[in-house]
């Protein structure tokens, strides 16, 4: 992923966890006190405004920046951002640190909340073999009834999720949560 591309993308993140684009002096100090409070470190506002384009600047943010904005939106640190945001780090490989269900170790009725973006959410329960039916659908194109295969979950990852039957209707496959990933997984144990 391009570093830039990447800073845009993390940027974009934390004005939708901030709840809005800051624009003035005390929209930036608002969003410094924010980032303050829910991760104990201090990113000045000279740094905020240089990052958010306010003041002209051309160099890149310090890691400790970056892991500090990576922190506020719910992430370990700067590469984990970049490996969720994108599937990839710049190796092009590495590890799954964040939460993850293994659909094999599900039990029959097992049902699952998971949630992401703004109020997307769906309850899925598991079948067997791999496949699940939706319970309960939010904000997604997923529907009510619709049978799927999954083989795991993560969470900070998208859901992938393949041979989708709706009715006599087959679906090759979906991706949810492309854009942060999954923020919410709840296992209801059957």
């Amino acid at each position: 992923m391009d570093k830039q591309y990447a800073l845009k993308s993390l940027i974009n993140l934390t004005n939708q966890t901030f709840g809005f684009t800051p624009g003035t002096p005390s929209e930036f100090s608002e969003l410094s006190i924010s980032i303050q409070r829910k991760t104990g470190r201090v990113i000045s506002l000279s740094s905020i405004k240089r990052i958010w384009g306010y003041v002209s600047y051309e160099s890149f943010p310090s890691i400790t920046i970056l892991n500090t904005l990576a922190q506020y939106n719910g992430f370990k640190n700067w590469d984990t951002f970049l490996f969720s945001h994108n599937g990839t780090d710049f190796d092009d490989s590495g590890f799954i640190e964040e939460s993850v269900v293994s659909v094999e170790r599900l039990h029959t009725g097992d049902r699952i909340l998971l949630q992401w973006g703004k109020g997307k959410s769906c309850e899925i329960e598991y079948l067997s073999n791999f496949r699940f039916r939706v319970n309960q659908s939010k904000n997604i194109k997923l529907l009510v009834g619709d049978t799927f295969t999954i083989n795991i979950l993560c969470l900070r990852h998208p859901i992938f999720i393949s041979n989708i039957e709706r009715g006599d209707q087959h679906i090759p496959a979906y991706i949810g949560a492309r854009k942060g990933g999954i923020t919410s997984i709840t296992l209801i144990p059957a």
